[in-house]
């Protein structure tokens, strides 16, 4: 929201080119009118990840991403930043908005080379230089497309590269795989305690999220940092329990 009003950010993951689009409504509806035109000019998306709000969670949000043959897929909930390309694009278009004319800021942002990528977004989705205000050579505006391979090792190098410096200055650590039948405890930020236990059931199709069920709270699903894994020596187990009602007990291992 700025300044009273809604709006959609799109961000293609590939390029980081933005779209900023006004919402008259945020109902699903409408969100998937705002789409349908994007469709129309770039092609249809193999996949969208999205928050969890409403709009993507409705029955007419699932029947358009089966009709496009989209796959959706939404950040673990109470999780934000496990969407961090997302959240960047919208701090990114927080500032486009505040500037005295945001679609010149739009544009210009499209025509800025991306630390990340060494180019452009709009050399990276259209395969030209954008004609701006500032002047240029006509050579320059000739379509040419990138280097795709040296692209990808440049950004996945960014990205190590942040990720190396973001874990040292907050002393994050690697957290072990969970794997299907481990015993967690969950809690998130805004909780006190950890409570539990919960049962893992597999790992989610959202990165580094897994799907969890507890006795209390059912299925649910949780992003890894939100779950605690249980030593296998403080796990409870409920004894086995005979038809006639006697507790039956493990063989003791002689040590001869």
């Amino acid at each position: 929201m700025h300044k009273g009003k809604q709006y959609l950010v799109v961000s293609d993951y590939y390029s980081r080119y933005l779209e900023i689009l006004l919402l008259q409504s945020t109902t699903s509806e409408y969100v998937i009118q705002r789409l349908k035109a994007l469709f129309a000019r770039f092609g249809i998306p193999e996949q969208i990840v999205s928050d969890n709000g409403p709009q993507f969670s409705s029955e007419a949000w699932r029947s358009f991403c089966d009709m496009y043959d989209t796959q959706h897929i939404t950040s673990s909930p109470h999780n934000p930043q496990g969407n961090g390309h997302a959240e960047r694009a919208v701090q990114t278009a927080k500032r486009i908005l505040k500037q005295e004319d945001p679609v010149v800021a739009l544009m210009c942002f499209r025509a800025t080379p991306t630390s990340s990528t060494g180019v452009s977004p709009a050399e990276l989705l259209m395969g030209r230089k954008m004609r701006t205000t500032l002047p240029t050579l006509p050579r320059n505006l000739r379509p040419k497309w990138p280097n795709k391979s040296s692209i990808k090792e440049r950004d996945k190098a960014a990205k190590e590269k942040q990720a190396y410096y973001f874990n040292r200055r907050h002393g994050v650590k690697d957290l072990p795989v969970l794997r299907p039948g481990d015993s967690v405890l969950l809690k998130l930020d805004d909780e006190a305690k950890w409570k539990g236990p919960a049962t893992v059931l597999a790992e989610s199709a959202t990165p580094r999220s897994y799907e969890v069920f507890s006795e209390k709270e059912g299925e649910k699903r949780r992003n890894r940092r939100h779950l605690q894994l249980l030593p296998e020596k403080n796990i409870v187990r409920k004894p086995n329990i005979t038809r006639s009602g006697r507790v039956s007990k493990p063989a003791e291992r002689l040590n001869l």
